[in-house]
């Protein structure tokens, strides 16, 4: 497709408004790579500098992003989390229209150790629930999560752990938990070797690590959880009426 050169628009400006229409329509999707500057160039009939500066402009305007010495790729849409809710991750997917999913990576029951047992106000060597997972939104990798449940207070939920994607769910429909309230830390990370191959991407790539801690009607602590996202598909938003902070 060669571009009019006799248009009043410039050349960048027409190669430009082509390739974000080429978005719009899912020609090239979020997260899809886009062909070498010198591929468009043949494509188009361009010079190199009038494509440079019609994906320079798309970057701009955060359609399109640059990875160093790898190209440049659609922009991926971020996923909006409110930071101090204390629904699960399951109903705050859900609620915003999209379709969870979850992958066990493990599931086991271990001993308290000391700091899990004062964390947890119990007995050293108690029970405690470990789940290791992977939490997917419309089938993407979108967190890598470490939990912990007292099974003093929980018996047998290693059990039932794989038949919802919604752990929550299970505590209140089996056990009558229902968790009100939680307290969050957040801080941003490098990605592990094991990170970079669950999330697909590269080795140090920053990423969100929240440790969570959730409380039942009562104050005690239920979830204990580690959970790590890619800084570039999430935004964190705190709504102060919520937390009391202004």
């Amino acid at each position: 497709m060669k571009l009019n050169n006799l248009s009043q628009k410039p050349l960048y400006f027409q190669l430009k408004q082509i390739l974000k229409e080429d978005v719009e329509r899912g020609v090239y999707k979020a997260g899809q790579q886009l062909p070498p500057e010198a591929e468009l160039c043949e494509m188009y009939g361009v010079s190199r500098i009038t494509a440079r500066r019609a994906i320079t402009d798309l970057v701009e305007e955060g359609i399109l992003h640059r990875q160093q010495g790898k190209g440049t790729y659609v922009k991926e849409a971020k996923v909006m989390r409110e930071l101090i809710s204390v629904g699960g991750f399951s109903e705050l997917t859900t609620a915003s229209g999209k379709t969870p999913s979850s992958q066990i990576l493990f599931n086991k029951v271990i001993q308290a150790d000391e700091k899990l047992a004062k964390t947890f106000n119990i007995a050293p060597h108690d029970p405690i629930l470990n789940v290791h997972r992977l939490l997917f939104i419309d089938n993407e990798p979108f967190i890598i999560e470490t939990s912990y449940y007292p099974l003093n207070l929980l018996p047998d939920l290693e059990k039932h752990i794989g038949e919802s994607a919604s752990t929550y769910s299970i505590l209140k429909k089996r056990y009558n938990v229902e968790l009100c309230r939680s307290q969050k830390t957040l801080e941003v990370v490098a990605a592990s070797e094991y990170d970079a191959d669950l999330f697909r991407c590269d080795r140090g790539t920053p990423l969100f690590a929240i440790e969570k801690a959730s409380f039942d009607k009562t104050d005690r602590l239920i979830h204990l959880s580690n959970s790590l996202y890619m800084t570039n598909k999430v935004i964190f938003t705190i709504d102060t009426q919520k937390s009391g902070t202004f």
